[in-house]
């Protein structure tokens, strides 16, 4: 009688245990969590960490509800959207998971794919949304008429959400993180100063401006630092101050000095709102002088 080699027999059953597995009544496959790879290449960049961990606690007690969507890879899988959940799940310490696979090996299908698969979803703020436009149209050289007609979206919705990547660092960042809604930060995009852009958003936020408000301001123009600004024969030493308390105040200045040291700086306000802001600025520094 011919020996069993029990060592065979476990390695064939821990090949077979690892082989995705298709739940016939459900259309999805169970397959190992360590055969998944996370997406090389997400729009969705942000990820809040304590909302993973009440995500991967949900998924310990109901597991994953909706499967994960895939690509076939020479080796395993990699993640075509839901990386959300695949993090919670490698958190909540699962063996398997529930995925959908997709097929596509043309990288430029993958990204469309990805990028669709989270914009239905709504998961991308708006410089994810951004840079994922850009990264499409830059990558593999496709208008924006065809871009809209990949995503389903209009062609001007993808022109300006491609122009908040015209905004400074700060201002993307506040968009990226909700602090600043991409209504007021399309808004400030007619502000072509940064300087400009930067302290009606920071004058937006302390006052509660409505996108109407911030777009009339922006198109405005900033106020110049008085006519004494553009005089001539002022002392260069005084346009620099009067440009200095301008970027501080984000509104007119003029600084007029007198023979024997005297002098006065004049800052002037539209609203109350407005005056209450600077007054609050003046009043931080007051505060932080006295801490000296």
């Amino acid at each position: 009688m011919a020996l069993i080699d029990h060592s065979l027999g476990r390695s064939l059953q821990d090949v077979f245990s690892k082989t995705p597995r298709r739940e016939p009544s459900k259309g999805y496959l169970e397959v190992e969590l360590g055969l998944i790879l996370p997406p090389g290449n997400n729009p969705r960049t942000d990820f809040d960490e304590a909302a993973l961990q009440e995500l991967a606690a949900s998924i310990r007690t109901h597991g994953v509800l909706q499967p994960i969507v895939v690509i076939k890879r020479e080796v395993g899988y990699e993640v075509l959207s839901g990386e959300r959940r695949y993090r919670a799940a490698k958190l909540a310490g699962l063996a398997k998971v529930p995925v959908v696979v997709r097929e596509g090996d043309d990288p430029r299908l993958v990204a469309e794919l990805r990028l669709i698969e989270n914009v239905q979803r709504q998961d991308l703020n708006p410089m994810e949304l951004a840079r994922a436009y850009r990264a499409l149209l830059d990558e593999h050289q496709l208008t924006h008429e065809v871009l809209a007609e990949r995503v389903a979206k209009d062609r001007a919705t993808i022109t300006n959400t491609l122009r908040l990547l015209s905004l400074p660092e700060p201002l993307q960042a506040m968009v990226a993180d909700g602090r600043l809604g991409a209504g007021h930060a399309k808004a400030l995009l007619s502000a072509g100063d940064p300087g400009w852009q930067t302290g009606l958003a920071q004058r937006a936020l302390d006052e509660g401006l409505s996108v109407r408000a911030v777009e009339a301001l922006a198109k405005a123009g900033p106020p110049k630092a008085g006519t004494a600004v553009t005089r001539a024969g002022k002392a260069p030493h005084l346009k620099e101050l009067e440009e200095n308390l301008y970027h501080l105040f984000q509104t007119r200045v003029q600084v007029v000095e007198k023979s024997g040291g005297k002098g006065h700086i004049t800052l002037q306000f539209d609203s109350k709102d407005h005056f209450q802001r600077i007054v609050a600025i003046m009043d931080r520094f007051v505060k932080q002088a006295n801490k000296v």
